[in-house]
């Protein structure tokens, strides 16, 4: 085999629809150990036979609908990696803004804060929140209902240097929250909240990603009601708190009918848009 560089292989990897420049590049970087922001500085760098058969192999999985994050083992977040597998969902752009929100909203209060991280999975949104807000970080609690996902979050903990400053709870949603009488300034959730129902769902999302993180009943609805509901119980009213929830883009107006039902005016809540203009936040404040 005559020698091969990176340049072709991203032209090669660009000729198939199923692959795009950014999992092209990041595929090259994992089996070549060049940083992904030195990819495109590293054209001409010749590629040894294992490593183009390796991206080949890699290559061929992500074409026939593996997502590439758990071929690879890990998803770059806000540019922290991430580990996951299939007992997570894969981190998404979407869910970055999150952290947006709640960078806001430290810097406003500047004061150390104690912050639940709900429905965890591989603990992307409340890895971040630490890693880019360490100083006003009293503590950091994970919590999710799968003993395995919490493995991961562990594994992520662990690989960022995190443990003084966070802690690992099982529970189903909020009962073992209450059980122990925690209470937060902060509280980030993205849930299941795919309607049992909804037909639009991605293919690949559910032959690969785990039913569990992905479906509630109540058309969706079921763990947002069951928080709003318990925000006297599991947050620091008389402090400065902050709820973000991700949700799904059909749901705001029901949403909006619970809130009012709910909520009326006790407490500020509005809905954000995300990166494609679609309703993906809701926020509530004190």
């Amino acid at each position: 085999m005559n020698k091969i560089n990176i340049k072709f292989v991203l032209n090669l990897l660009s000729k198939n629809e199923k692959i795009g420049k950014s999992d092209a590049i990041e595929i090259i970087s994992f089996v070549t150990r060049i940083e992904y922001s030195e990819v495109l500085f590293s054209l001409d760098n010749e590629l040894s036979r294992k490593h183009f058969k390796q991206i080949i192999k890699i290559s061929k999985s992500v074409a026939k609908g593996k997502p590439l994050a758990y071929i690879l083992g890990y998803k770059i977040f806000r540019g922290h990696k991430i580990i996951v597998n299939k007992n997570t969902l894969i981190p998404r752009m979407e869910t970055e803004q999150i952290i947006d929100f709640v960078n806001d909203f430290i810097k406003s209060n500047n004061v150390k804060m104690d912050i639940l991280d709900l429905c965890s999975g591989s603990g992307c949104i409340g890895i971040s929140v630490a890693l880019e807000n360490n100083k006003n970080i009293n503590k950091i609690v994970f919590s999710d209902v799968s003993k395995k996902a919490l493995a991961v979050t562990k594994t992520n903990i662990v690989r960022n240097k995190l443990n003084n400053k966070t802690e690992i709870v099982k529970s189903n949603f909020l009962d073992s929250l209450i059980a122990n009488k925690n209470k937060f300034n902060i509280l980030l959730c993205n849930p299941p909240y795919i309607d049992f129902n909804d037909k639009d769902v991605d293919p690949t999302t559910l032959k690969f990603e785990p039913k569990l993180a992905l479906y509630a009943e109540d058309n969706g609805l079921f763990f947002y009601k069951k928080a709003i509901a318990n925000i006297d119980v599991i947050m620091k009213t008389e402090e400065k708190m902050l709820l973000v929830f991700e949700i799904g883009w059909k749901q705001k107006k029901h949403l909006e009918m619970f809130l009012q039902k709910e909520l009326g005016l006790k407490y500020n809540w509005k809905f954000e848009k995300d990166y494609f203009n679609n309703w993906r936040y809701l926020i509530i404040k004190n």
